[in-house]
């Protein structure tokens, strides 16, 4: 009963302390009740401290939780406009004179769909200019520390859904991830997480709403490390992997298990068919190109018109509408919420005449209802146009080797993977993703070679893809996972040091052992008597020697490395942070452009802060003018 009466004294002497702190400030602050509350919020959650690895894993999962809740409402919201519209109002056809007529009302739905697009964009959201979905994502990454604005999760739902659910040509996929990184900015920002956490959270997000939506846990992790972020670290990767999983299970447990697209088995008939497959990446790639330039240059036609003639903001997406719907009342296959033109290609029962018009009308179809200000992805036109072509071209090789070739719809597949790698420039993702959408193990060696010589074409023939094109536009270029237009004006020099160990070429071995022990530093640059750079020996090198008792008679010159990149003084910070991001090296050497004389080092560490904090800089600038 004492110990009772102790423990019980305790919590009430604790209660109490709480309680006179909490009136004691409560008393005595000067100012309003909402900010009161604002800074007891921040005490709390400070207290919390959820930025510590654990805690923070139970925020990952908080946001796969609400991104699958919200990807289930976007789908089902979609299904149920595009049913209503296209399936179910036509009951009521024979009372109201409609359904002899229907055809010719076809337009009106998707035009009437980009009006309340325009209208809630420029009266409820108050934007000059839509955004553009993954690009402005991957833009708050590289340059805004991971920010994103706390409602845009909410507008993008909204006019996704109005666009896609009354036939606009665009897809659901990318919204969703853009909502879901949205979703996971705004809990940072709230949680006041560092800018680090916050675009890991923003990664949870955007990997979760993609695994949601496409029943692939595994391409949506790898969609958000791949394209949004560019980071491959651990620390990274497992609260991803964690909200991605949670994101699936929540989607399934609504939607159900079964994979995207429905498919037979296939398989590699033979060896050779690799050859046709390499050619298919090669089509796709060039295809991926076209579908880039067609859709932005119907964009860009947009802006032009409306500055010309004067449109007001909100009517764009109604006559975007209203021209993509006149295309698709004649191949209902364009319409963005569908995908049966994809299953029948896959099954390899679609028409020749239907492949072939949505493979050269889809981008049409999509810059006509997205790039005049409507809402949609580029992931679904993209499988789409992928799945066509593939189609078209396994029915040609197949007739002529059918002894040594699977059927179309298997090119149909890895087409479909193929061309959307080209346009994302992301063939791990694509790899990833269709082997889960599909189901099929065996098909997965042809997409892996389709979809990298797809990507890799498409680079070499034209240098953006989908998201890049906006952000040079906009003067940002990004690589690696890291804003390059302003690292591409600070010299090297300016971050440059001049305290590190050198040997010279000739110095021995046993010395170098000495030095090792009595200094932290674990990169130790050689030059010789005319202090040129001759190369780098490094902790390892020194291990193995340290290990073997093998330094006796060596010198220098004998365990150097001299394959190692280095930088000039003429170089640019950005190439260092591309050097950075490729190599395994923490220390690069900077050399003198005229003579190869050594000046001194770049650290990574050191490179990196400097980069973050004139980003910092930059976006404190851009707001700046913004505001004014």
């Amino acid at each position: 009963m004492k110990d009772s009466s102790n423990i019980n004294g305790k919590w009430n002497r604790k209660f109490l302390a709480v309680f006179y702190d909490f009136f004691r400030k409560s008393r005595y602050f000067q100012g309003s009740s909402q900010k009161y509350f604002r800074l007891t919020l921040d005490n709390v959650l400070l207290h919390l401290n959820l930025n510590q690895d654990l805690p923070f894993l139970f925020v990952a999962v908080f946001i796969g939780i609400t991104t699958g809740y919200v990807a289930v409402v976007f789908h089902d919201a979609i299904k149920f406009l595009s049913h209503f519209f296209f399936g179910g109002i036509e009951a009521f056809g024979t009372s109201i004179l409609i359904d002899e007529y229907w055809f010719f009302f076809m337009p009106l739905v998707p035009a009437a769909g980009g009006l309340l697009v325009g209208l809630y964009n420029v009266y409820v959201v108050k934007t000059t200019q839509p955004g553009h979905g993954l690009a402005s994502v991957i833009k708050a990454v590289a340059q805004n520390n991971g920010i994103i604005g706390r409602n845009l999760w909410l507008h993008r739902t909204i006019t996704s859904v109005l666009t896609i659910g009354t036939g606009g040509g665009g897809g659901r996929e990318a919204p969703i991830a853009q909502v879901g990184a949205a979703l996971g900015s705004s809990v940072a920002q709230m949680l006041k997480f560092s800018p680090d956490r916050t675009r890991t959270l923003l990664g949870c997000g955007a990997a979760a709403g993609l695994a949601a939506v496409f029943n692939a846990p595994l391409g949506g992790v790898m969609f958000a490390i791949e394209v949004i972020l560019g980071d491959f670290s651990v620390r990274t990767f497992s609260p991803i992997v964690i909200a991605a999983v949670i994101g699936t299970v929540v989607s399934r447990g609504y939607l159900g298990n079964s994979p995207t697209f429905q498919v037979p088995d296939y398989s590699l008939v033979s060896n050779s068919e690799l050859v046709f497959y390499f050619c298919l990446g090669v089509l796709a790639g060039l295809s991926a190109v076209l579908f880039i330039k067609m859709y932005y240059r119907i964009e860009e036609g947009f802006q032009t018109i409306r500055k010309k003639h004067n449109i007001p903001l909100w009517a764009m997406p109604a006559i975007g509408g209203l021209l993509s719907g006149l295309i698709c009342m004649w191949l209902p296959g364009l319409y963005g919420y569908s995908y049966e033109a994809i299953d029948n290609a896959v099954r390899g029962t679609e028409s020749w005449i239907t492949m072939a018009g949505i493979y050269f009308l889809k981008p049409v179809v999509a810059g006509l209802s997205v790039g005049s200000g409507g809402s949609g992805g580029m992931f679904a036109p993209a499988m789409k146009m992928g799945a066509m072509l593939g189609g078209m071209f396994g029915n040609l090789v197949h007739y002529l080797f059918p002894a040594i070739t699977a059927a179309s719809g298997a090119y149909a597949l890895v087409g479909m993977g193929a061309l959307t790698a080209g346009i994302m420039r992301a063939p791990l993702t694509v790899i990833l993703i269709l082997f889960e959408v599909t189901g099929e193990y065996e098909i997965v060696l042809p997409i892996m070679f389709a979809a990298v010589t797809a990507a890799l074409i498409a680079r070499l023939a034209y240098s953006y893809s989908m998201e890049t094109y906006v952000l040079e536009k906009e003067g940002v270029r990004v690589g690696y996972g890291i804003a390059l237009s302003v690292a591409e004006n600070i010299s090297v020099l300016d971050v440059m040091r001049t305290n590190y160990v050198r040997f010279r070429d000739v110095t021995r071995a046993d010395k170098i052992v000495d030095v090792f022990h009595n200094t932290p530093e674990s990169n130790f640059l050689v030059t010789n008597e005319a202090n040129e750079f001759v190369g780098i020996i490094r902790l390892d090198e020194m291990s193995i020697l340290l290990k073997e008792g093998m330094f006796t008679g060596l010198i220098a010159e004998d365990i150097v490395k001299k394959e190692v990149p280095v930088l000039y003084d003429t170089s640019k910070l950005d190439e260092a942070l591309k050097l950075f991001e490729l190599s395994d090296y923490d220390i690069l050497p900077v050399l003198s452009q005229k003579s190869s004389e050594l000046l001194g080092v770049v650290r990574q560490e050191q490179a990196f802060s400097y980069y973050r904090k004139q980003m910092n800089l930059y976006g404190s600038d851009l707001d700046a003018k913004q505001s004014g």
